[in-house]
């Protein structure tokens, strides 16, 4: 059985192949999600991008990149994803770029 906790993103636990595995496995019932200013986001797509051995000085579930040319790109235990699929809270799922046109994600801001 599917819970609403199984479906949270636990950063500092999870390798970025575990955390796209998660999204993956969870799409389209009912996403893996995680919070950003005390507002649930919903993450129904991802890629592994990197082994973070360039940002050393972050911490996992870090927004690195945030911005509509570039995407939103977030911290792991063991590398960098990038987020294709994202969901606001109350909104409707959409591309990333799309999304960071009408909403902004700080840089440097850690996902709950």
């Amino acid at each position: 059985m599917l819970s609403k906790e199984m479906a949270k993103i636990d950063w500092n636990s999870k390798t970025s192949k575990e955390i796209k595995n998660l999204v993956r496995g969870l799409n389209p019932i009912m996403g893996a999600y995680a919070l950003y200013n005390d507002k649930k986001i919903k993450l129904w797509k991802v890629e592994i991008v990197g082994d973070g051995s360039a940002n050393e000085n972050s911490v996992p579930g870090q927004i690195l990149i945030s911005n509509d040319k570039q995407g939103l790109y977030i911290k792991t235990i063991d590398g960098v994803i990038k987020v294709v699929e994202i969901q606001g809270e109350n909104a409707k799922r959409m591309n990333i770029c799309d999304f960071l046109r009408g909403n902004r994600l700080e840089e440097g801001t850690i996902l709950q």
